[in-house]
């Protein structure tokens, strides 16, 4: 398939979440101790220190990555991108060690140390094009592959938690240039200046998920009337908006959550509190009248028996959300955390839209192929 096939594949695809009327639910396991989960476009998903590979037929070919000592002690995988190369952090040693893990090959990130002599490496997110972001030394630094199997170091601002990045290598940091805790967010490649959140009174902002047209969805944490908590916003050029999440116990603070990731069709989705111990999985999405609150325990989706969805923490170009639930045991009768994997069934009208403009392309294609010979 062309490049240009694959594009318009894509951009159909990513609007799969909000056009889809129906969902199928897929249960990945036990969420018991995964504190790490990353998604990539063909479905493959990282769950602590597994990669789950899709198979033809259904299920998937489970993959285990360990440390030097053969178990995942202090060990996580934190990413994988479309190439299947992942990355992860191997704590085990005297220190942080970040890494590049591909079809069975480890590579360690070089690292710095820090202020006081401390050698250490973190990773968040790796991009198409294989760049990480992370931390070492003093604050967010990018790695790029050399071409010689090794990586360079970019350093972005001091004292910053780096925590994703995007096709063109932007990396997104929070707490960026602030040893009196003035708690910025901004993004940057290391090259020239960094572009800041705008300051709003009150709050002290993170940024989780940036996609490839520099759209920055996050939360706040705020302060006030002797309540602190959570609010979820999106960044965009000049003008940050909150994502509203409505409340529905009383006395409860409005717009409470969390973000996990974006897509680039700006389907955003992360968590939202409704209540004390009310916490739901979220979709947003843009509409003209401003940005679209979805809970995903309303959607119609079929599949595994899940109570309640709790958590969404990544989104893929398919519109796949894959998060933590409520799941039902039959076998034992019990109720626990376990992995959820929700895939959009479009709409027939979508999917002949895709078979109508794919015909299309390949008929201008070929015209053009005849028009040269």
């Amino acid at each position: 398939m062309t490049l240009l096939a694959s594009h318009l594949l894509m951009a159909l695809g990513a609007g799969n979440a909000a056009a889809a009327s129906n969902w199928t639910i897929t249960d990945l396991g036990s969420a018991y101790n995964v504190q790490t989960m990353a998604l990539n476009d063909q479905g493959a998903v990282i769950l602590g220190n597994r990669i789950l590979s899709p198979v033809a037929g259904g299920g998937y070919a489970v993959t285990e990555v360990f440390n030097a000592q053969g178990n995942a002690n202090n060990f996580a995988l934190y990413g994988i991108n479309n190439s299947n190369t992942v990355i992860g952090v191997d704590r085990n040693a005297s220190s942080a060690q970040a890494f590049v893990w591909q079809a069975g090959v480890r590579t360690n990130l070089p690292q710095k140390a820090n202020w006081a002599g401390y050698v250490f490496s973190e990773v968040r997110q790796i991009n198409a094009k294989g760049q990480v972001i992370g931390n070492t030394g003093d604050g967010a630094a990018i790695w790029t592959p050399d071409g010689s199997g090794g990586y360079a170091i970019t350093e972005l601002d001091k004292w910053s938690t780096g925590s994703a990045i995007n096709d063109a290598g932007i990396g997104l940091m929070s707490n960026v240039n602030s040893p009196t805790a003035t708690f910025q967010t901004g993004y940057s490649n290391g090259v020239g200046g960094t572009t800041f959140v705008p300051e709003r009174a009150g709050y002290r902002p993170a940024g989780a998920a940036i996609n490839n047209s520099n759209t920055v969805a996050g939360a706040a944490f705020y302060e006030a009337a002797g309540y602190s908590w959570n609010q979820t916003y999106v960044w965009q050029g000049n003008q940050v908006t909150q994502l509203p999440v409505s409340a529905t116990a009383a006395n409860w603070q409005l717009n409470v959550g969390g973000v996990g990731g974006i897509n680039e069709a700006n389907t955003i989705v992360g968590y939202g509190s409704y209540g004390p111990y009310d916490e739901r999985a979220m979709m947003w999405t843009p509409g003209a009248l401003g940005w679209n609150e979805i809970d995903l325990n309303t959607v119609a989706y079929t599949g595994a028996s899940f109570g309640k969805l709790t958590r969404a923490s990544a989104i893929n170009e398919s519109g796949q959300i894959l998060g933590a639930g409520d799941y039902f045991d039959s076998a034992s009768g019990q109720w626990s955390q376990h992995v959820f994997l929700l895939t959009p069934v479009p709409e027939a009208a979508s999917s002949a839209m895709l078979v109508v403009g794919l015909l299309s392309l390949f008929g201008l294609m070929r015209r053009r192929q005849l028009r040269a010979r």
